[in-house]
């Protein structure tokens, strides 16, 4: 018997089939079917052309909805743009194609006005903007049709005079220099200004076409600034102490000195006829200790000579406030000393513990963030049961529910004060079996545990076991310590997370393994360590330090989508460290029993001490400390003499890059460092402390930005970004595709992607925490070293859909860019050109940051 057809919501077709069965003579109907009532091929005929006439009366009904873009189907908005004439942009959404058209006459009612470019900016990309006209910024002599300076001569209020020329724009708000005269350098604000979107100094002519940072300046010229980095607002969030300072704060809760930004501020006017051009305390951008300070001023009575013009200027409290804990009002700003460039501030010696709002950027919302988690079109993931909540702040209140949880539950995380203490969970003798440890919904929950508290563990399945479990860790940034993955899971999320990847110290003198936090810690990296079996790994919208097996541990399939994951030397370089070594458990099974002819060599290199360690080794054992100290000196010695041999690495898989340096006859620190890259290469799990190491099963990148080594087995990869070398045991699997990879990696097929050298200066920053961390910079395509086609020859606009490569692809910046200007071609003035500049990110505000010392107090 045929399938039955399926019913419609709204009837038409069952109205229909019914009718023309109806007509049908009874003859034919009871010959169509044995059974009473039943359904022959006839009938299901029948019911198919119903279903054919049913669309044709729903397209029918559906005529006069159609002719309102309000009401009419998606397919109908393309035909409503072509009749007025309108370019529809691939950045929006069909919601965005349906508003854009809606707009469109009540745009062309102001079309080529500074306040409709920034509203089309606005609806075009979702950025903030500020509009300049860079005609007004040339250098020129005034001439008797320009307006006069000011009022009459004989006016004597000179105070009412200046402010006139500010509102009219015949003058600099901040440095009163006219229009196209010479500049007035005595305003450090306004001097700072210079070269940007608030600058008020006349220039020459630039004749070259604008592009990025050159060719602003001249008649036909629009220069359109955008924010195109989140200014993500932190309600609440526990302050780290300076140590030796009291009453000094560090408001980033893992104890770095990272600059606060000011939050997006454009008035309530919007952009229609009430509009006003931002000011400079109104963009979501970097907060400078120059404009902080001119602005905390502003309303005073009398203006004192550097503050900021305008009396309702204001950074506190919707961009920075400080509050005694728990309290709803904040400490009076005149109180509290703020130093925004490095992040800290200082409050009234008795003012007790306190907690912190504040702004910080990042160029897209992913790891932890007060922000909205849910995708669109993705039904949340359920709970499981029972859900218990829990504030952040003290050590025992989130403890203790972890402690308290059985095999299945939940723990939400009210707010975004720090926790000190988690409690491992599950055991072998209870096992998970569905856990989630989450954030409450746009809150960020903060765990930064105490120094020597040991690893963050949760146990799964037991060994031999079926894989059941599941794991769940959602809108969680931790740090201070590893999170080890024990017995067997069938599924571990780590969705909007953090996993610190700590800190180089490697730009202090002297240079250190990790940079030390404001209270002395050590920023170092929080690695996700896989010890049991792991049948799908999920990193989704993360920020992660490294991510391996360890102990014969396995993840038969990792999936990671729109994430950064960061691995970073475990030592400042040269000899080895015992803490250098990833593995030692696997690292001493392997000399132990000698099954290679590298092993075999360095086990015959060691020396009385940690040949007998060796030699006494039981699989699966811990190490101790003292005989991983002896092996590791040991190692030393062998590291001072060449290592290379090809029958020696003949089952070892090493980049012909290195080969080649090492058979170049290296000698003294040179010569270490290629021995510590092949001893790395020989044992990627043990001794290279790489970003992502999986030694067996599939990993699939999507929209990942992978700073570090890696070893797999497998890879399928799509629109990444390998900044460093990249060895695949298994290159007849997978593929990579629109993706850039480093020179000397061992990948399987590629398509359309491009080859960078190791390490090249793609990003505005590599330092976790900055604003431009992994972000593009402009040049990033110079850096490029070899194409599979030259189409496909770019990072910036390499991605599948013509977005930039990397953890940043789903924002499209390139796409949003390239929109915009197709709807400024129909907006614009006839013969004036966009000038698109990209705020603030650029690799001297990135290297200036680094590198800003604490100021003096």
């Amino acid at each position: 018997m045929s399938e039955p057809v399926v019913s419609s919501a709204d009837g038409f077709d069952e109205a229909a089939a019914a009718k023309l069965w109806a007509l049908l003579p009874a003859v034919y109907r009871q010959a169509d079917s044995d059974v009473l009532d039943g359904t022959g091929p006839l009938r299901t005929l029948l019911d198919r052309v119903a279903v054919q006439l049913g669309d044709v009366r729903r397209g029918i009904d559906r005529l006069w909805e159609d002719q309102s873009v309000e009401t009419g189907a998606d397919w109908v908005v393309p035909y409503l743009a072509a009749l007025l004439d309108t370019n529809l942009v691939p950045s929006m959404d069909a919601r965005g194609r349906r508003l854009d058209v809606a707009n469109t006459i009540y745009y062309r009612r102001r079309k080529g006005t500074v306040a409709l470019l920034e509203q089309l900016a606005a609806d075009v990309t979702g950025w903030e903007s500020h509009v300049v006209e860079f005609f007004r910024r040339l250098g020129r002599n005034r001439h008797l049709l320009d307006p006069a300076l000011g009022r009459p001569a004989d006016e004597p209020d000179r105070a009412a005079a200046r402010r006139l020329q500010r509102v009219s724009g015949l003058v600099g708000p901040l440095t009163g220099t006219p229009l196209g005269g010479r500049a007035d350098l005595r305003h450090p604000v306004g001097a700072a200004d210079a070269h940007g979107p608030f600058d008020e100094y006349a220039h020459r002519a630039d004749v070259r076409i604008g592009r990025g940072a050159l060719g602003w300046h001249g008649i036909a010229k629009i220069g359109v600034f955008l924010w195109q980095a989140a200014d993500i607002a932190v309600d609440r969030a526990t302050p780290v102490p300076v140590a030796g300072c009291p009453d000094h704060y560090a408001a980033d809760p893992t104890g770095r000195q990272l600059g606060l930004w000011q939050a997006d501020d454009r008035p309530a006017t919007g952009y229609g006829e009430r509009w006003a051009p931002l000011a400079q305390w109104q963009v979501p951008g970097p907060l400078t200790q120059g404009l902080a300070d001119a602005v905390a001023v502003a309303g005073q009575t009398p203006v004192p000579r550097g503050a900021y013009p305008d009396p309702g200027a204001s950074f506190q409290p919707r961009s920075f406030a400080v509050r005694p804990l728990g309290a709803v009002d904040p400490v009076d700003p005149h109180d509290v000393k703020l130093w925004p460039e490095v992040g800290r501030f200082a409050v009234p010696g008795g003012t007790g513990p306190v907690e912190v709002a504040y702004h910080y950027g990042l160029f897209s919302r992913i790891g932890a963030g007060p922000y909205d988690r849910r995708r669109v079109g993705a039904a949340p993931a359920s709970d499981p049961a029972p859900v218990r909540e829990v504030p952040g702040g003290t050590p025992t209140d989130l403890n203790n529910a972890l402690a308290a949880l059985g095999p299945t539950g939940t723990v939400v995380v009210t707010d975004g004060l720090t926790s000190t203490a988690v409690a491992p969970v599950g055991s072998v003798a209870v096992p998970v079996e569905a856990v989630t440890v989450r954030a409450r919904d746009q809150r960020r929950a903060v765990i930064r545990l105490a120094p020597g508290a040991g690893p963050w563990v949760f146990t799964g399945s037991p060994a031999g076991a079926e894989p059941t479990a599941r794991l769940r860790l959602e809108g969680v940034l931790f740090s201070g310590a590893d999170i080890v993955l024990r017995g067997g899971f069938a599924e571990v999320v780590v969705a909007c997370t953090t996993l610190d990847p700590g800190t180089s110290g490697a730009l202090r003198t002297p240079a250190t393994v990790w940079q030390p936090a404001v209270d002395g810690r050590d920023l170092s990296a929080t690695r996700l360590i896989v010890e049991g079996t792991v049948r799908s790994l999920v990193v989704d919208r993360s920020i992660t330090g490294p991510i391996r097996t360890r102990a014969h541990g396995v993840v038969e399939l990792l999936c990671a989508t729109d994430s950064v994951i960061q691995g970073l030397p475990a030592d400042t370089g040269g000899l080895l460290s015992p803490a250098a070594v990833d593995d030692p458990t696997e690292l001493f099974r392997l000399l132990h029993h000698r099954r290679d002819p590298l092993t075999a060599w360095l086990a015959g290199k060691l020396g009385a001490a940690a040949s007998a360690a060796v030699a006494g080794y039981t699989d699966g054992a811990p190490v101790a400390d003292g005989d991983l100290a002896a092996v590791v000196a040991d190692l030393n010695t062998v590291l001072g003499a060449p290592l290379w041999d090809p029958a020696r690495f003949a089952q070892r898989q090493v980049p012909a890059a290195v080969v080649t340096r090492a058979q170049a006859g290296p000698t003294g620190a040179e010569l270490v460092a290629v021995n510590r890259e092949l001893l790395g290469y020989a044992f990627p799990s043990e001794l290279s402390g790489a970003a992502l190491v999986c030694a067996a099963g599939l990993a699939r990148l999507n929209r990942v930005t992978l700073l570090g080594r890696a070893h797999l087995h497998r890879l399928e990869c799509s629109e990444s970004i390998l900044d460093d070398v990249v060895v695949v045991d298994d290159t007849q699997d997978g593929c990579v595709r629109f993706s850039a990879c480093s020179t000397g990696s061992v990948l399987p097929r590629r398509y359309e992607s491009v080859e960078v050298r190791p390490g090249a200066p793609l990003f505005a920053s590599r330092r976790f925490g900055e604003a431009g961390y992994a972000a593009l910079v402009a040049s990033a395509d110079t850096a490029i070293v070899t194409a599979d086609t030259a189409a496909a020859a770019s990072i910036r606009t390499g991605a599948r859909n013509g977005s930039e490569m990397g953890a940043f692809c789903r924002d499209g910046a390139a796409l949003k860019e390239r929109s915009l200007l197709v709807k400024y071609r129909e907006y614009l003035p006839a013969g004036l050109a966009p000038v698109l500049v990209p705020m603030p990110l650029t690799d001297v505000e990135a290297e200036t940051m680094r590198g800003r010392q604490w100021p003096p107090m």
